[in-house]
């Protein structure tokens, strides 16, 4: 019976390392059209049930007020000092407001509702729209550069741990053309700590948010994930949870072929 145990524990363990430093990743593919709270990890955060975000066609539809919803990460972590964490989205803004609000932020806390962390924002400028960050609560700084309303984005969101408090640094990029060294890319925006609320370096989900109406965007998101590699962020990294399948998969077999030989 070890010797059963030993072979699936070493085929998890050889697939989750592979992609160890991947903590959460959603292509959002397989999802049924319609609501997207019970389907795989995405769950409602706080009270607010209506107009529910929808999947739509492998993709995410968010709209400018309704239920917000959260994914938790395969597994909680902490940014240290002088260590980065990387968001990767593909993100299609259909309309924004002059006000402005976030649409995208990660949380302490499985399904916490009060405590929203690194924020990313986008308001209409011109013919188009900008996109801005906080870092927790307070007003968002907001870029420059003009992007379209219907064309898709890549966007890579850099979180960087500082020592001392309330100065952690930020960095934004849009479609970068070096997927692998961050440093060979113009960044959209950059930061220090940006906000009125406390710094926390832990992280434990990931969250959608519909936002108000008065101020919200709506875009479609699709290809999420969250990593401690830039490379790993500015290119969709295949989603975890399959590669656990397998490896669990991998070992259920090594197990069959072991007790027939016995």
């Amino acid at each position: 019976m070890k010797k059963l145990c030993l072979l699936a524990v070493a085929s998890v363990a050889t697939s989750y390392s592979a992609l160890a430093t991947v903590y959460f990743s959603d292509n959002f593919d397989g999802y049924a059209n319609g609501n997207l709270v019970g389907q795989g990890p995405w769950q409602q955060t706080g009270a607010v049930a209506t107009s529910p975000v929808q999947a739509n066609n492998g993709a995410v539809s968010l709209g400018n007020t309704g239920q917000d919803i959260y994914a938790p990460l395969i597994s909680p972590t902490t940014i240290n000092d002088g260590s980065s964490l990387y968001i990767g989205v593909d993100v299609t803004v259909t309309a924004a407001q002059s006000a402005g609000d976030y649409f995208l932020h990660w949380t302490p806390t499985v399904g916490n509702s009060s405590i929203f962390q690194e924020r990313l924002f986008a308001k209409s400028s011109g013919g188009g729209y900008v996109l801005g960050y906080t870092s927790t609560t307070g007003t968002a700084v907001y870029g420059t550069t003009v992007l379209n309303f219907g064309t898709d984005y890549r966007l890579v969101l850099n979180y960087t741990g500082v020592p001392g408090l309330a100065n952690d640094t930020f960095a934004l990029y849009v479609n970068p053309t070096d997927t692998t060294t961050e440093g060979n890319n113009t960044a959209y925006m950059t930061g220090g700590f940006v906000g009125t609320g406390s710094e926390t370096n832990a992280v434990a989900g990931i969250n959608l948010r519909q936002g108000t109406a008065a101020n919200a965007p709506s875009e479609t998101v699709d290809n999420l994930d969250m990593a401690t590699t830039f490379g790993e962020a500015a290119v969709f990294t295949v989603p975890e949870p399959s590669a656990a399948a397998l490896g669990i998969l991998g070992g259920l077999a090594g197990l069959v072929a072991w007790k027939r030989r016995k």
